[in-house]
């Protein structure tokens, strides 16, 4: 339970922070929304994808 709430504050902030970088009006934040989101989208796809059983061949 502990690891799912961290995971899900850590990847907000890090969408938040990615989300300011890769927007074109840089700390801009009113029009940097859909970045954001955009960004706390990517980093839950990349905790879920690590969190994936390996495949055996």
């Amino acid at each position: 339970m502990k690891l799912k709430l961290l995971q899900l504050v850590l990847s907000i902030a890090l969408g938040f922070f990615t989300g300011i970088l890769l927007s074109g009006n840089g700390i801009d934040i009113q029009d940097s929304g859909v970045q954001i989101l955009l960004g706390c989208i990517l980093w839950i796809l990349i905790f879920i994808y690590l969190r994936l059983p390996l495949e055996k061949k």
